[in-house]
């Protein structure tokens, strides 16, 4: 039995469900924090954390008050990688397959305790070998006691909680990247044609992100200006000059860079200011 793998040794992690699970009923139905916690498995997170078994959550739910529920209980420092979400398109299987995958845990090493029987199934269909129990099954918490092996200190949770930052900051790398990582830069050619104003405006207005500290006045034109890029030679009088568009997932930022060298020498290096934070500079 599923219940009994806990006992056993083969269970890492229990993925709790909330209403009707951790605590009775819903968090619409609890008027009080005494509410909450009356009859709450919210202890066992703790005595589980013990004996070196860490627990997540994964559950259809408001999530900022289900977080604040699980303060109240004094169990939300215990718990690693939530999964709580109102969203419609929240899916517990695909949520529990993310849990394990950023934990580092097979299916068959992790308890997914749910009230729904659909929700059981549907998640032990989704992840062969993981196991499932309903609340009233798990084992008494006398035999609780006496699972896994002993970590009074909860290390086994401290290493899971660093999982859990690393995972974050890759996450946040990649979200701080995503710009950067879809910005193309365009060498210009003898026959392009960009539009001064917005490079005259570029210049004039980019300061944190100007790395040359030069401006460019109306000098270059009225309204275009031609940059041939035939130039290979760094003692050549005419200028070589990039421009950087840069788009990600959010849309187009259009023209948002220059790069221009004459004689060997760079004269421009900027970004506009309104990239700040989206890592351009440095893709």
């Amino acid at each position: 039995m599923a219940a009994a793998a806990l006992c056993d040794g083969d269970v890492k992690m229990v993925i709790w469900d909330l209403d009707g699970t951790l605590w009775r009923g819903t968090l619409d139905e609890a008027d009080a924090d005494d509410d909450l916690a009356d009859g709450s498995l919210a202890p066992l997170i703790r005595l589980l954390a013990q004996r070196g078994i860490v627990s997540s959550v994964c559950s259809f739910n408001d999530e900022e008050r289900a977080c604040a529920a699980l303060q109240r209980l004094g169990v939300w420092e215990l718990i690693v990688f939530p999964a709580i979400s109102f969203d419609s398109a929240f899916s517990k299987p695909a949520a529990i397959r993310a849990t394990l995958s950023a934990a580092g845990l097979s299916p068959a090493n992790a308890l997914f305790c749910d009230d729904e029987p659909r929700h059981r199934a549907a998640a032990a269909a989704a992840l062969p070998g993981l196991l499932t129990c309903a609340p009233s099954l798990l084992p008494p918490e006398s035999a609780l006691r006496r699972c896994g092996s002993a970590d009074p200190g909860c290390s086994r949770l401290q290493k899971y909680r660093l999982l859990e930052a690393r995972r974050r900051a890759e996450a946040a790398a990649v979200s701080q990247a995503g710009a950067g990582d879809a910005a193309a830069q365009r060498f210009l050619d003898s026959c392009e044609v960009v539009d001064l104003d917005r490079l005259v405006a570029l210049t004039q207005r980019t300061n944190r992100l100007n790395y040359t500290r030069r401006r460019r006045g109306c000098r270059w034109g009225r309204t275009t200006l031609h940059l041939p890029g035939a130039c290979t030679e760094p003692s050549v009088a005419c200028p070589q000059a990039g421009l950087v568009y840069v788009s990600d997932r959010f849309g187009e930022h259009g023209l948002a860079g220059l790069v221009a060298v004459r004689r060997g020498a760079l004269r421009h290096f900027l970004f506009s200011c309104r990239l700040l934070g989206l890592h351009v500079e440095d893709a």
